[in-house]
């Protein structure tokens, strides 16, 4: 899905583009819509989404003012305009589409399916980014790891992830300060990404991450960050306790 936000001064333009998008483009998820440009930066900057359509002339200030407004613009954009006459100034933006009002569907989903396009292809660059950075930095604690959930990849700061546990054929990832992922990576997959950032294994249902060791009784039982009792197994602690004395 791509999220995307809706910005026009005119109601009635906005609600005939939301009706076109959730009858021609499924793929598109409308996850906020503006009536101004100040409502529109608002918005943009706290849902970060994927594309916007744009409105160019807009009370006060314009939708290329929004632009020059905003600092970064890590996202695609369609103008939407009555006005053609905004075309090279657009195109500046590296605007994605523009669109003429009154909307015809061909164009609008010949726009559509360019954003998608270009947003997976920068996607995929970013992933190729992180997998240099990783590389490069091979143990580093800063690096993150693609976990791929029923959602899509989730990108992750090693050193933020807790501990790991497996549930049958997938695993629970328990994240410092946010809510756990489930993967459908199973805990031997973890095991050999996680491997050189300082994790351990033990017990067979989990991984744990030294940095949140909080205590280890002489039951054989780890307190970790997250408030939860992890078990050492037996043939485990010796292992254990020589690796933690490395790291500790």
């Amino acid at each position: 899905m791509i999220r995307a936000i809706l910005v026009d001064d005119e109601q009635s333009a906005l609600g005939l583009l939301e009706d076109m998008l959730m009858e021609l483009c499924p793929q598109i998820e409308i996850i906020a819509k503006a009536n101004s440009a100040e409502d529109a930066f608002r918005l943009i900057s706290a849902e970060e989404p994927d594309l916007i359509f744009l409105d160019v002339a807009m009370p006060k200030e314009s939708g290329f003012d929004l632009l020059r407004r905003l600092p970064n613009l890590n996202f695609e954009i369609i103008f939407v305009t009555g006005f053609d006459s905004y075309a090279i100034e657009a195109i500046k933006f590296c605007a994605i589409g523009y669109i003429l009002k009154p909307i015809q569907e061909a164009e609008l989903i010949q726009a559509v399916a360019q954003a998608k396009k270009s947003i997976s292809e920068k996607q995929q660059h970013n992933r190729n980014l992180q997998l240099i950075h990783n590389l490069l930095n091979p143990r580093s604690a800063n690096n993150n790891i693609a976990i791929p959930t029923t959602a899509g990849l989730e990108f992750i700061t090693t050193s933020d992830i807790v501990r790991c546990e497996g549930i049958q054929r997938c695993t629970k990832v328990i994240i410092k300060d946010r809510k756990a992922i489930i993967s459908s990576y199973n805990l031997g997959d973890f095991r050999k990404l996680l491997e050189n950032y300082g994790f351990f294994s033990p017990h067979k249902s989990h991984l744990i991450n030294f940095a949140h060791i909080q205590r280890y009784d002489r039951e054989g039982m780890l307190e970790m960050s997250d408030g939860m009792n992890v078990p050492v197994a037996r043939r485990r602690r010796q292992e254990f306790l020589e690796l933690l004395k490395r790291v500790k």
